[in-house]
C-alpha cells in the first residue's frame, strides 16, 4: 500500500447494528465522498441526506460528516 492510496472502509464491527460507520481517507477522499454522497457537507457538520448507489439511486440515508486533516 502506497501512501497515496485512497481507502474506503468499513469502522464498525460486521453484523447488525443501529449505526454503521464508512471511512474515507487519502488523497481522492474527496471525490469518492463527492460521488457516493452527491455533495459535500461543511467541513466537521453533520448533516442527514440520502447516500447514492453505483447507478446514483438512494439505497439509505443516514449522517454524514466531513473532517478535513488538521
Amino acid at each position: 500500500m502506497s501512501t497515496t492510496d485512497t481507502i474506503v472502509a468499513q469502522a464498525t464491527p460486521p453484523g447488525r447494528g443501529g449505526v454503521g460507520i464508512l471511512r474515507i481517507s487519502g488523497r481522492g477522499a474527496k471525490d469518492v465522498a463527492q460521488a457516493l454522497l452527491g455533495k459535500l457537507p461543511k467541513p466537521r457538520y453533520a448533516d442527514y441526506l440520502p447516500f447514492r448507489d453505483a447507478a446514483g439511486a438512494p439505497p439509505g440515508s443516514g449522517h454524514r460528516t466531513v473532517v478535513p486533516r488538521p
